[in-house]
């Protein structure tokens, strides 16, 4: 059959038309958009390029190319409060090529969402923010050197554990505070202070199974 006969089930016209219209409705699962135009109501798709999802009431633009296909191309306007929406079709790569950089900002708050993750791939991330708030059930924290440099610190938890091959503090003073049982266990311990050690209690206990040894140029008992 020669395609450009009269029954050819596609209609080939010679340039395409523009319609200006307003979008009556979204069907088939949002496949399809009623668009009312000057010469009567159509259904078209939205095209690959159109990434505004354009919502009932807007004032668009279609195409209807050389195979009297209709795609809605573009949103001329919005009157009504719907806020605007970039819709992107399946998987999508965004790209800025020959090593320049990027910059998002909003003047309101900004929102990253997904439904399955977000990973961050990059030599370096840094964050710079007056307040940072953390939410999650589970922190997992995985680095091979971590520095933190604070000001004040507050932890606060249920529990709290900590696995360590070693561990090193420097601190200039320490202060601990436990209200109920405090607990070392250790293969051997040892506390050194180069000046005074103090130990005060309503009652000392000290015992060993073979050897207790005190020594001293002057001990003081009672």
């Amino acid at each position: 059959m020669d395609p450009l006969s009269p029954d050819h089930p596609i209609r080939l016209r010679p340039f395409p038309l523009h319609l200006d219209g307003e979008v009556l409705a979204v069907e088939d699962n949002q496949t399809w958009f009623r668009v009312g135009t000057a010469t009567g109501e159509l259904r078209a798709r939205r095209a690959l390029s159109c990434l505004v999802w354009p919502e009932v009431g807007d004032r668009i633009l279609t195409s209807v190319g050389l195979t009297d296909e209709p795609f809605l191309i573009a949103v001329l306007e919005r009157s009504t409060g719907a806020p605007l929406r970039l819709v992107l079709p399946g998987e999508t790569q965004v790209e800025v090529a020959s090593g320049a950089g990027m910059s998002l900002r909003v003047d309101g708050q900004l929102t990253f969402g997904s439904r399955t993750g977000i990973n961050m791939d990059a030599p370096a991330v840094g964050v710079s923010t007056s307040l940072l708030t953390l939410v999650t059930q589970r922190l997992s924290l995985i680095a091979r050197e971590a520095l933190a440099s604070l000001r004040i610190t507050r932890l606060v938890g249920d529990l709290i554990e900590a696995s360590a091959e070693s561990l090193n503090l420097r601190l200039d003073r320490s202060r601990r505070t436990v209200r109920d049982l405090d607990q070392v266990h250790a293969g051997s311990l040892e506390l050194r202070a180069e000046q005074v050690a103090h130990l005060q209690s309503d009652t000392l206990l000290a015992s060993a199974q073979r050897l207790v040894k005190i020594d001293g140029e002057q001990i003081h008992l009672g």
